[in-house]
């Protein structure tokens, strides 16, 4: 379980990318991968190609992100397994998020 971020300033982008279960034991590492950033940024990428497993924490983690982060700001959930995808679509987070 991990978590990386990649900034690129030169097209105003973060990527957060985790690895392994996106769970209540990466609260901490989550919450300060967006909140620690000195600039705010247009996108938001979320990579969740190797997430193996999500739980109501994380759903929770992410809407907490949602809204700290300015409204005008796109956060892409990008990757998901069809799992995980389909978590997130009965969940309605579509509605707030660019589901990928």
């Amino acid at each position: 379980m991990s978590i990386s971020v990649t900034v690129n300033d030169s097209i105003n982008t973060v990527t957060i990318t985790i690895v392994g279960s996106f769970d209540f034991s990466l609260f901490n590492d989550f919450r300060e991968a967006y909140s620690d950033l000195t600039n705010h940024y247009k996108v938001y990428v979320i990579d969740m190609s190797m997430v193996e497993y999500l739980d109501s924490a994380a759903l929770g983690m992410l809407l907490s992100m949602r809204n700290a982060i300015e409204l005008e700001s796109n956060i892409q959930l990008k990757g998901a397994n069809a799992f995980i995808k389909n978590i997130l679509m009965i969940s309605r987070f579509d509605k707030r998020f660019d589901i990928q």
